[in-house]
């Protein structure tokens, strides 16, 4: 379905149990309303997140759930995850980057959930980012601390979902964590200066050499 501020019940009829129903529409619920307001903990001005808003206004969203039940979970979400990843395209138009797919597992408890969007995520977040794309994770509890405050965790949801998009240039900000391996963090850096590196100066042209010169004196 692809999800705009509208009622997106009508879209949801397919799924079978009110378990998994409700796990769906409240995703949807936190995607229109969370992501597109402000927070006092959020440390700036504008909504949490103004790609999810500016996507939504477009129309470019698609919302999904994936079954992850039985032994084939693992494999079936991480095919959904990927078959996204190629329906997002190059960007060859300039509004492509708007597009998006979140995908919901419905089907299992919680835990079981949790451990797949993360497993996932990160089997297949390298390959993402080699083309010039993100994959992200969302979950309850999620550890990861705002950009311009501590006490803000921007990527807590109501459920464990993923999503994919194209990278922007504010991505170098979650390609550079000191958690990321240093091999990693430089093959993620070469990506990213090779789309925006080019054009870009000031604070970002800066990040990106302070990163650079930390992952590099790491792996001497």
């Amino acid at each position: 379905m692809t999800l705009t501020q509208e009622d997106p019940s009508s879209a949801a009829l397919h799924i079978e149990g009110q378990r998994d129903l409700r796990i769906f529409t409240e995703t949807a619920d936190w995607l229109r309303s969370f992501l597109t307001r402000s927070h006092p903990e959020l440390g700036r001005r504008g909504a949490v997140c103004p790609f999810m808003e500016q996507s939504l206004k477009l129309g470019r969203t698609a919302l999904s759930s994936v079954d992850v039940s039985g032994t084939r979970s693992e494999r079936r979400l991480t095919n959904t995850v990927r078959s996204a990843l190629r329906r997002l395209g190059n960007g060859d138009a300039a509004d492509d980057v708007y597009n998006a797919f979140v995908m919901v597992p419905v089907g299992a408890d919680l835990e079981i959930r949790h451990e797949l969007v993360r497993t996932v995520q990160q089997e297949v977040k390298a390959e993402a980012v080699a083309a010039g794309k993100m994959v992200g994770e969302f979950f309850p509890g999620h550890p990861m601390r705002g950009i311009h405050s501590d006490a803000f965790r921007p990527l807590v949801s109501p459920h464990p979902i993923l999503a994919v998009r194209m990278m922007v240039i504010t991505d170098i900000l979650f390609l550079t964590f000191p958690e990321i391996p240093a091999a990693d963090r430089l093959s993620y850096l070469k990506v990213w200066h090779g789309l925006f590196g080019e054009q870009t100066a000031g604070p970002w042209a800066d990040l990106y050499e302070k990163a650079l010169a930390a992952a590099e004196k790491e792996l001497l």
